[in-house]
Protein backbone atom coordinates (compact mmCIF):
# COMPACT_ATOMS: atom_id res chain seq x y z
CA UNK A 1 0.00 0.00 0.00
CA UNK A 2 1.33 3.45 -0.97
CA UNK A 3 0.59 6.87 0.57
CA UNK A 4 1.08 10.52 -0.31
CA UNK A 5 0.95 12.80 2.71
CA UNK A 6 0.22 16.39 3.57
CA UNK A 7 2.03 18.19 6.41
CA UNK A 8 -0.42 17.99 9.29
CA UNK A 9 -0.46 14.17 9.62
CA UNK A 10 3.35 14.18 9.65
CA UNK A 11 3.49 16.94 12.25
CA UNK A 12 0.88 15.30 14.50
CA UNK A 13 2.53 11.86 14.22
CA UNK A 14 5.88 13.38 15.22
CA UNK A 15 4.26 15.08 18.23
CA UNK A 16 2.91 11.74 19.50
CA UNK A 17 6.04 9.81 18.50
CA UNK A 18 4.28 7.59 15.95
CA UNK A 19 5.88 8.74 12.67
CA UNK A 20 7.79 5.43 12.28
CA UNK A 21 4.43 3.63 12.02
CA UNK A 22 4.09 4.93 8.46
CA UNK A 23 7.03 2.76 7.38
CA UNK A 24 5.30 -0.27 8.93
CA UNK A 25 1.94 0.41 7.29
CA UNK A 26 3.00 1.49 3.79
CA UNK A 27 5.42 0.22 1.17
CA UNK A 28 6.01 3.78 -0.01
CA UNK A 29 5.36 7.20 1.56
CA UNK A 30 5.71 10.28 -0.65
CA UNK A 31 5.55 13.97 0.20
CA UNK A 32 5.68 16.88 -2.26
CA UNK A 33 8.16 19.75 -1.76
CA UNK A 34 5.67 22.18 -0.19
CA UNK A 35 4.77 19.58 2.44
CA UNK A 36 8.41 18.89 3.29
CA UNK A 37 9.03 22.64 3.63
CA UNK A 38 5.88 23.21 5.68
CA UNK A 39 6.70 20.54 8.25
CA UNK A 40 10.09 22.03 9.04
CA UNK A 41 11.08 18.53 10.09
CA UNK A 42 14.10 16.44 9.26
CA UNK A 43 12.02 13.64 7.78
CA UNK A 44 13.23 10.05 7.87
CA UNK A 45 14.49 8.42 4.67
CA UNK A 46 11.36 6.29 4.23
CA UNK A 47 9.43 9.50 3.42
CA UNK A 48 10.50 10.40 -0.10
CA UNK A 49 10.18 13.94 -1.42
CA UNK A 50 8.88 13.92 -4.99
CA UNK A 51 8.58 16.82 -7.39
CA UNK A 52 5.40 17.45 -9.35
CA UNK A 53 5.38 17.46 -13.12
CA UNK A 54 5.37 20.86 -14.82
CA UNK A 55 1.67 20.43 -15.59
CA UNK A 56 0.96 19.47 -11.98
CA UNK A 57 2.90 22.45 -10.67
CA UNK A 58 0.98 24.76 -13.02
CA UNK A 59 -2.30 23.32 -11.77
CA UNK A 60 -1.27 23.97 -8.16
CA UNK A 61 -0.30 27.57 -8.95
CA UNK A 62 -3.65 28.13 -10.63
CA UNK A 63 -5.64 26.59 -7.78
CA UNK A 64 -3.91 28.39 -4.90
CA UNK A 65 -6.35 30.20 -2.69
CA UNK A 66 -8.90 27.42 -2.67
CA UNK A 67 -6.62 25.22 -0.55
CA UNK A 68 -3.08 25.45 0.78
CA UNK A 69 -0.13 24.66 -1.48
CA UNK A 70 0.83 21.51 0.47
CA UNK A 71 -2.69 20.09 0.26
CA UNK A 72 -2.90 20.79 -3.45
CA UNK A 73 0.57 19.39 -4.13
CA UNK A 74 -0.23 16.22 -2.15
CA UNK A 75 -3.39 15.62 -4.21
CA UNK A 76 -1.66 16.34 -7.53
CA UNK A 77 1.30 14.13 -6.63
CA UNK A 78 -1.03 11.30 -5.66
CA UNK A 79 -2.82 11.55 -9.00
CA UNK A 80 0.47 11.74 -10.93
CA UNK A 81 1.93 8.73 -9.11
CA UNK A 82 -1.24 6.64 -9.39
CA UNK A 83 -1.66 6.51 -5.61
CA UNK A 84 -5.23 6.54 -4.28
CA UNK A 85 -4.53 7.15 -0.60
CA UNK A 86 -3.66 10.67 0.56
CA UNK A 87 -3.14 11.70 4.21
CA UNK A 88 -4.93 15.00 4.82
CA UNK A 89 -6.65 16.32 7.96
CA UNK A 90 -8.36 19.50 6.71
CA UNK A 91 -12.06 18.87 5.99
CA UNK A 92 -12.23 21.01 2.83
CA UNK A 93 -9.10 19.36 1.45
CA UNK A 94 -10.46 15.89 2.25
CA UNK A 95 -13.65 16.75 0.38
CA UNK A 96 -11.67 17.98 -2.63
CA UNK A 97 -9.48 14.86 -2.56
CA UNK A 98 -12.60 12.71 -2.71
CA UNK A 99 -13.89 14.75 -5.66
CA UNK A 100 -10.61 14.00 -7.45
CA UNK A 101 -11.13 10.27 -6.96
CA UNK A 102 -8.63 9.99 -4.12
CA UNK A 103 -9.16 8.30 -0.77
CA UNK A 104 -8.34 10.75 2.03
CA UNK A 105 -7.19 9.43 5.39
CA UNK A 106 -6.51 11.67 8.37
CA UNK A 107 -4.10 11.32 11.26
CA UNK A 108 -6.73 9.46 13.26
CA UNK A 109 -7.37 7.12 10.35
CA UNK A 110 -3.64 6.39 10.20
CA UNK A 111 -3.67 5.46 13.89
CA UNK A 112 -6.70 3.19 13.42
CA UNK A 113 -5.04 1.60 10.38
CA UNK A 114 -1.82 0.95 12.32
CA UNK A 115 -3.85 -0.66 15.11
CA UNK A 116 -5.80 -2.84 12.67
CA UNK A 117 -2.58 -3.96 11.00
CA UNK A 118 -1.22 -4.99 14.39
CA UNK A 119 1.45 -2.29 14.70
CA UNK A 120 -0.22 -0.64 17.70
CA UNK A 121 -2.36 -2.10 20.50
CA UNK A 122 -5.80 -0.60 21.17
CA UNK A 123 -4.89 0.96 24.49
CA UNK A 124 -1.80 2.72 23.13
CA UNK A 125 -3.70 3.86 20.06
CA UNK A 126 -6.44 5.44 22.17
CA UNK A 127 -3.87 7.04 24.49
CA UNK A 128 -2.22 8.62 21.42
CA UNK A 129 -5.60 9.87 20.13
CA UNK A 130 -6.31 11.41 23.55
CA UNK A 131 -2.86 13.02 23.53
CA UNK A 132 -3.52 14.56 20.11
CA UNK A 133 -6.75 16.09 21.36
CA UNK A 134 -5.88 16.98 24.95
CA UNK A 135 -2.24 18.05 24.55
CA UNK A 136 -1.67 18.97 20.90
CA UNK A 137 -4.95 20.68 20.04
CA UNK A 138 -6.43 18.39 17.40
CA UNK A 139 -10.12 19.25 17.33
CA UNK A 140 -12.32 16.21 17.68
CA UNK A 141 -16.03 16.27 18.42
CA UNK A 142 -17.38 14.01 21.15
CA UNK A 143 -19.20 11.98 18.49
CA UNK A 144 -16.04 11.40 16.43
CA UNK A 145 -14.07 10.58 19.59
CA UNK A 146 -16.70 7.93 20.43
CA UNK A 147 -16.46 6.52 16.90
CA UNK A 148 -12.66 6.33 17.14
CA UNK A 149 -12.90 4.56 20.51
CA UNK A 150 -15.36 2.10 19.00
CA UNK A 151 -13.10 1.48 16.01
CA UNK A 152 -10.15 0.88 18.34
CA UNK A 153 -12.20 -1.42 20.55
CA UNK A 154 -11.93 0.85 23.61
CA UNK A 155 -14.80 1.81 25.88
CA UNK A 156 -15.91 5.43 25.92
CA UNK A 157 -15.73 7.18 29.26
Amino acid sequence: MRLVTNASPLIFLVKIELLPLLSNCFTQVLAPPAVVAETGLDLPDFIQCRQLSEVGDAFVRGALGTLHRGELEAMVLAREQGIDLVAIDDKAARTRAGQLGLKPIGTLGLIVLAQRLGHLDSSTAMTKVDELVDVHGLYLSTKVRQQIRWQLGASFT
